[in-house]
């Protein structure tokens, strides 16, 4: 078929992954793909001890339909503290009055495996707040060391682009598809593209619409 213009909108729906030891253990779920399941019904065996890792609106998302789920202990792995979190305070508020447990200023380390394949716990690292620049750089403390048992975890770190099939079409350093801001040109003549997948990657959904 022959077509005018192409409008390239296909979001962003692979989770950013950390690149953690461990991280490929079949109980660790990506927060959109996590949320995703649970949406449309699918069977998620999480555990009763769930971390996520994050500190925006979608780990906040998480955080509450762990507890949903029936999870006996959520906690919330954010490696700055609470005044720098992303997510929106009403998020951030409703997630405490449930019970979600902060792990402020700690990151995953390592998520060590059971004998069996699971999730035995997670190693984190405590960090420390270093001098401002635009934010405040988390810092890890040397040999400052915790670990939680967890059955599951969610790494809730953003969402990027999957650009299986947009050969030619040329990306920014950060993997998303490069597009005029005003005009939504991409480098392909009557290729345009809009929302999540451009420029900056994922934001809030008003601004893609």
């Amino acid at each position: 078929n022959s077509y005018d213009a192409v409008l390239l909108a296909v979001g962003a729906w692979t989770s950013t992954k950390m690149g953690v030891k461990g991280e490929d253990n079949k109980n660790v779920f990506g927060g959109i793909d996590f949320l995703r399941k649970v949406a449309l019904g699918e069977e998620i065996v999480a555990g009763k001890d769930i971390a996520i890792v994050g500190g925006g609106n979608t780990a906040m998302d998480a955080c509450r339909t762990a507890v949903r789920l029936g999870a006996e202990n959520v906690y919330c792995i954010y490696r700055r503290t609470r005044a720098e979190m992303p997510a929106e305070e009403i998020e951030i508020k409703e997630a405490e009055e449930e019970g979600v447990i902060f792990k402020f200023l700690t990151n995953p380390d390592e998520i060590v495996s059971a004998a069996d394949g699971s999730i035995d716990y997670v190693r984190l690292q405590k960090m420390e707040l270093g001098e401002p620049d635009s934010r405040r750089r988390p810092v890890p403390i040397e040999g400052a060391m915790e670990e939680i048992k967890v059955s599951s975890l969610i790494m809730a770190l953003g969402q990027t682009l999957n650009p299986e099939g947009l050969d030619g079409v040329e990306l920014t350093k950060k993997g998303t598809i490069s597009a005029d801001e005003t005009t939504f040109r991409t480098n392909i003549e009557n290729v345009f593209a809009v929302g999540d997948a451009t420029n900056k990657g994922a934001g809030i959904a008003i601004a893609a619409i």
